[in-house]
C-alpha cells in the first residue's frame, strides 16, 4: 500500500477529515484551474475520451466542482485511500451545478466522475507531491452517502438503466472475494514492446499493431507478472432481498431481489442477514436464459454497480442506529420518542392499567 503522508504530529495528513487543511492552502486556492494538473488522473476516470477532446460542459463542471471542494472542504472524508466520502443531503443543499440533483440522478457516471477529478486536483494543489503517494496510479471512487429517497424493487425496470438509485433489503448471499481486472498489459511477441489498456466494464481491446519504431507486429501477449503494468481490484458480488412488509399489496409472492456488484473497501463490509442500504447505477449484464443455437441472445438482466453500502439495522455499530434513534433488523424505525414511550412503558408495575 502506498505510504500515507503524516503532518508534523505524526497524523494522517490525508485521510480522515478532509478539513485540516495546511497553511499553503491559500495560495493553492488562488491557483488557476487548469486540467494539465488532472492529466495524470483522466483517463481513470474518462478512459474513452481523450483531453484534449473533452467538451466545454464537462471542463466547466470540473472547474466548478474544483470550486465548491475547496471552499468547502468539510464536505468529504478520506477514510480510504481508494475513496472519499460524500453526504448526498449536504450535495443538493450546496447544489454546486445546475439542475445537479436532477444531474446526479440521470447521469450519475459522468457527475462522479467529475466530482472524482475535482477531489484529485484538489489534493493534487493543496499537497503537491505528498497527495501521489495517496492518489497513486488507481482511481479514487466517490461514495454517496444518505441519499434519498428509496427506490422499491418493483420499480426496478429498463426505464432506470442508467440512474443512480438506492434500495433497501437484506443480504442474502454473497460470493468470495475475486480479482476484477482494470488494467492490462500486453507485450509485443516480436519486440517485447509493452503497451497498457484500461479495462472499461470487462470490455477491452488488444492492440491493433506495436507502436515501437520498426516493429510491425501485430501479435500481443497478457503479462500477468505481479510487477507488470497489469493491475486488478477486489470485486465481489451480493444478492439483496426486498422486505417481505415493503409491498403489503402482494401476499404470498416470493420476494424480489437484485444483484449489486462491490468494489475495493466495499468489499466485505456486509454480511448475510444485514439490513442494508445500497446506493448505486442500474446497470445490466447479458442473461443466459433465451440463448440457443444460431440465435443470438437480446435478453439483459439488471444488477446494481454500488457506490455506497451501509448497514440501517441488525447491528449496535451500524450507521444512522444510535440511542436517540433506531432501526430494527427488520426495517423497522423507531423515532426518540417512540424509545421514550416503550422505556416509560417498561417501567410501569401495572401494566394492566394501560388496556
Amino acid at each position: 500500500m502506498s505510504r500515507i503522508p503524516t503532518n508534523n504530529n505524526g497524523e494522517n495528513a490525508l485521510l480522515g477529515r478532509a478539513g485540516t487543511k495546511r497553511t499553503n492552502s491559500a495560495v493553492a486556492s488562488r491557483d488557476e484551474f487548469s486540467l494539465n494538473r488532472i492529466g495524470r488522473y483522466w483517463t481513470l476516470y474518462f478512459p474513452r475520451v481523450d483531453i484534449n477532446a473533452a467538451s466545454s460542459e464537462c471542463v466547466q463542471d470540473i472547474e466548478r466542482l474544483v470550486i465548491y471542494v475547496r471552499q468547502h472542504p468539510e464536505s468529504f472524508n478520506m477514510d480510504t485511500t481508494f475513496s472519499c466520502v460524500f453526504d448526498y443531503l449536504a450535495l443538493i443543499e450546496a447544489s454546486p451545478l445546475t439542475d445537479f440533483a436532477q444531474r446526479l440522478r440521470d447521469d450519475p457516471e459522468n457527475i462522479l466522475c467529475c466530482l472524482g477529478l475535482a477531489v484529485c486536483y484538489v489534493l493534487s494543489c493543496e499537497y503537491g507531491a505528498e497527495a501521489e503517494h495517496i492518489l497513486g496510479d488507481h482511481r479514487l471512487h466517490v461514495r454517496l452517502m444518505h441519499h434519498e429517497p428509496l427506490t422499491h424493487m418493483k420499480s426496478l425496470k429498463s426505464g432506470l438503466v442508467g440512474k443512480l438509485v438506492s434500495v433497501r433489503g437484506t443480504v442474502v448471499r454473497t460470493s468470495p472475494v475475486r480479482p476484477h481486472l482494470v488494467q492490462a498489459q500486453f507485450n509485443c511477441a516480436r519486440c517485447g514492446g509493452s503497451q497498457l489498456v484500461r479495462i472499461v466494464e470487462g470490455k477491452y481491446e488488444v492492440p491493433m499493431k506495436c507502436l515501437a519504431q520498426g516493429c510491425r507486429s501485430k501479435v500481443f501477449e497478457l503479462c500477468r507478472d505481479v510487477e507488470s503494468g497489469t493491475r486488478t481490484v477486489d470485486w465481489q458480488q451480493i444478492r439483496i432481498q426486498e422486505k417481505v412488509n415493503d409491498d403489503p399489496k402482494d401476499p404470498g409472492r416470493v420476494p424480489r431481489s437484485i444483484d449489486a456488484e462491490l468494489l475495493n473497501d466495499l468489499v466485505d463490509s456486509v454480511v448475510p442477514g444485514d439490513v442494508v442500504n445500497c446506493t448505486g447505477i442500474v446497470k445490466v449484464v447479458l442473461s443466459d436464459e433465451g440463448k440457443g443455437k444460431g440465435r443470438p441472445n437480446s435478453l439483459y438482466i439488471l444488477y446494481l454497480d454500488a457506490i455506497a453500502v451501509h448497514k440501517v439495522g441488525g447491528s449496535s455499530s451500524a450507521e444512522g442506529t444510535s440511542e436517540e434513534d433506531m432501526t430494527t433488523k427488520d426495517g423497522i424505525h423507531f423515532s426518540s420518542k417512540d424509545l421514550q414511550f416503550i422505556r416509560e412503558v417498561h417501567r410501569e408495575p401495572k401494566l394492566f392499567r394501560l388496556l
